[in-house]
């Protein structure tokens, strides 16, 4: 599947994209193509079910990025088609933006298994309700981490004085 067909599915999709264009390489210069997708949480299955139907290759998840934006929280599923193939790897970026007053998205685990592990930690870390997860013990946290506090959150959810929650490991 090339960029062509992918935009083209898209379209048929009633989704809207841009392509990011950059270029890498010291020696041998070249073009490297990214697609950005924003896409509303209730189609994101929908969505990454027809590029997993209409690839030619399974597609490569790579991992799932979030940010906090203040009143919002961006969540980004990076996947890679063509992964492996010299000058026709494309990157595919899936971005949800998720009000933080409703924090859930639909687990893709149904769809790529391989997904499991990062939403776990954006539940972890994001205080993200996964729709359909069915494993959301801690990857990272400890056990007795405070509930409702959630390391990458820049609100009042996020950590006060981490440091002050670890002092007994310094014995």
């Amino acid at each position: 599947m090339n960029l062509e067909e992918v935009t083209e599915l898209l379209k048929e999709k009633g989704e809207s994209h841009r392509i990011q264009s950059k270029m890498a390489g010291v020696k041998n210069r070249m073009e490297r193509k990214s697609l950005w997708i924003d896409v509303k949480r209730d189609r994101l299955e929908e969505i990454v079910q027809a590029l997993v139907d209409n690839s030619t290759e399974f597609p490569h998840f790579c991992v799932a990025s979030t940010s906090d934006m203040g009143e919002t929280v961006e969540v980004i599923y990076h996947f890679t088609i063509n992964y492996g193939k010299f000058l026709e790897e494309i990157q595919i970026n899936f971005k949800v933006t998720i009000p933080k007053k409703d924090l859930w998205i639909p687990t893709l685990t149904k769809i790529i298994p391989g997904t499991l592990f990062s939403e776990r930690e954006l539940h972890e870390m994001m205080g993200i309700e996964i729709k359909g997860l069915k494993d959301t013990r801690h990857l990272f946290l400890t056990s007795d981490f405070p509930k409702g506090v959630y390391p990458w959150r820049r609100d009042e959810t996020g950590p006060k004085d981490l440091n002050k929650l670890y002092e007994g490991w310094k014995q």
